[in-house]
């Protein structure tokens, strides 16, 4: 029987009944919804990446936009396809954790970590909606078994697997450098860990992570570091914002309160942990969790901290979770590990049923609820299709071709580009006609528009004719727009529904004659600041 086993008895094996029921309605919640709720504006951005298929990009490595062509390539384009990948994904988190959890507590403890899994806001949501986060959590999963397998049972093969999950996990979000930062330091810092140093495979598994985060390599030298310089310094010299209280939001959001309460409990508790069998695998698994979470943390003193930060870097955690998720505590166990074990099954209970009302908000909607008039994630289907209209329209009136652009950073841009596709206008338009290679962003007006000032370079749209598209009125009627265009029609407005409710209202402005400098000269910028 492995540590922290509970015994086989009747009552365990209801239990692991019970574990299972929850993973496959967490499963089957995905699969039901996975292409009802329109893409998030970050997905629909994505998809714009897997047009313009790169081997790198300004904000975020390849792995995403390949994952994304893939699969809309294969099962066509659709919320579905787009969000398959992340699905897929998460299987293989799933898989790594239940393993790790398993070599180290046995079986009943890796039911445990499937439900922590497949039920906490931060696996549940990086299952579903499709960004870098979803390969990047396959790849820490896989990155923290493999270095286990090397910590605790001296696998020399692990460090190939390990340079392959760091090299795939850097192909998908630069964050899993962290982790590899807090390996090498176990290595160093580890007695046992530092006698690999003077064998060949922990530098055999190097050059695979650097092969297979070339292409990155490749693409930021061809485009003078653009993609590193705006992850590292351009980030940390932004503009000051003590944001502890928001990270911490962040963590609660991400593990609930009572995921919360476990982790402090075991940190309370790492003296017992560390003393028992599983020891070994508590200092590793703790030091590969909390190193990376801590940058997160100190950044966050001075810096804006965004909710996805350290979703992935609790995985390492879970094992020892999923050891609170259990009915079977000896009696007189501390007051908090007594807490958590009463708390986690309505925690996963309510976890789940606030899943299934909020993804039945986001597509057919929920009786008497209504949508909020700033909301920004519906009514995308119905308003591109009034869009396009627009498009058709001045393009018959005036006789040119007409480029939609979003006057904010990359939201409207992205998803006027996906849901024109889907609009019958658009379908039956211009042989040709592309709305990903025809939707351009506010960087055309002086502002940042992260890739689309790389897809759609200012001075390349000299002479267009452009539709303006803008949550604010008074934007399309500012200096910087008219002091770039000839000619401007006058600002009308669209109302946006979703299932018959408002849900917002957007403005629109053609406009004629665009130039990329203003009349003093001034000329756009090319790439994000």
């Amino acid at each position: 029987m492995k540590p922290g086993q509970p015994a086989d008895t009747g009552a365990e094996a209801g239990w692991q009944r019970i574990c299972l029921g929850v993973a496959a309605v967490s499963i089957l919640l995905r699969l039901l919804y996975l292409g009802v709720p329109e893409l998030l504006f970050e997905e629909a951005y994505y998809w714009n990446y897997a047009q313009h298929l790169d081997i790198g990009y300004l904000d975020h490595p390849l792995m995403v936009a390949w994952i994304i062509r893939a699969f809309t390539g294969l099962l066509g384009n659709s919320e579905f396809a787009v969000r398959t990948g992340a699905f897929l994904c998460w299987l293989v988190t799933a898989w790594f954790v239940c393993r790790l959890t398993f070599e180290i507590f046995g079986r009943a403890a890796a039911y445990r970590a499937l439900v922590l899994v497949a039920a906490l806001p931060a696996y549940f949501f990086i299952g579903f909606f499709m960004s870098p986060d979803a390969p990047l959590a396959a790849c820490w999963a896989a990155a923290i078994y493999f270095m286990h397998r090397i910590a605790a049972e001296k696998d020399p093969r692990a460090w190939l697997w390990l340079g392959v999950a760091l090299g795939l996990g850097m192909s998908s979000k630069y964050t899993i450098s962290l982790l590899a930062a807090a390996i090498t330091l176990f290595v160093l810092v580890d007695r046992e860990s530092r006698r690999w140093l003077r064998r060949p495979e922990p530098y055999v598994g190097a050059l695979i992570t650097l092969a297979l985060f070339s292409p990155a390599i490749v693409w930021n030298w061809q485009q003078d570091w653009a993609s590193f310089s705006f992850q590292s310094h351009d980030r940390l010299a932004g503009n000051f914002s003590f944001s502890l209280p928001r990270f911490l939001g962040n963590v609660i959001a991400l593990l609930t309160p009572t995921g919360v309460l476990s982790v402090i409990a075991l940190v309370a508790y790492r003296k017992q942990l560390a003393a028992g069998p599983s020891g070994r695998s508590y200092l590793l698994l703790a030091w590969l969790t909390l190193f990376p979470v801590a940058v997160f943390a100190a950044v966050s003193l001075f810096r804006v901290s965004k909710l996805n930060w350290t979703g992935p870097a609790w995985l390492g955690l879970v094992p020892f979770l999923a050891l609170l998720v259990s009915p079977g505590l000896q009696s007189g166990a501390p007051r908090l590990l007594t807490w958590c074990r009463r708390a986690w099954p309505p925690t996963i209970a309510i976890c789940l049923l606030f899943y299934g009302a909020t993804l039945q908000w986001l597509g057919p909607g929920l009786p008497g609820v209504p949508y909020s008039r700033d909301a920004q994630f519906v009514g995308w289907r119905e308003f591109a299709r009034d869009i396009e209209g627009v498009v058709q329209r001045s393009e018959r009136d005036t006789g040119r071709e007409i480029l939609v652009v979003g006057m904010d950073r990359n939201r409207i841009a992205s998803e006027l580009a996906y849901y024109r596709t889907m609009s019958p206008e658009a379908a039956g338009g211009a042989a040709g006609r592309a709305p990903a290679f025809n939707t351009a962003s506010e960087n055309l007006f002086g502002s940042s528009g992260l890739m689309y000032a790389l897809w759609f370079p200012a001075p390349r749209q000299n002479g267009k004719a452009m539709l303006l598209v803008s949550k604010d009125a008074s934007s399309l009627g500012s200096a910087r727009v008219l002091s770039r265009v000839k000619t401007a029609g006058k600002i009308e407005e669209i109302d946006v529904r979703k299932n018959g409710k408002p849900a917002g209202r957007y403005y629109v402005r053609l406009v004629t004659g665009y130039q990329a400098t203003t009349a003093s000269g001034t000329a756009d910028a090319g790439r994000e600041k």
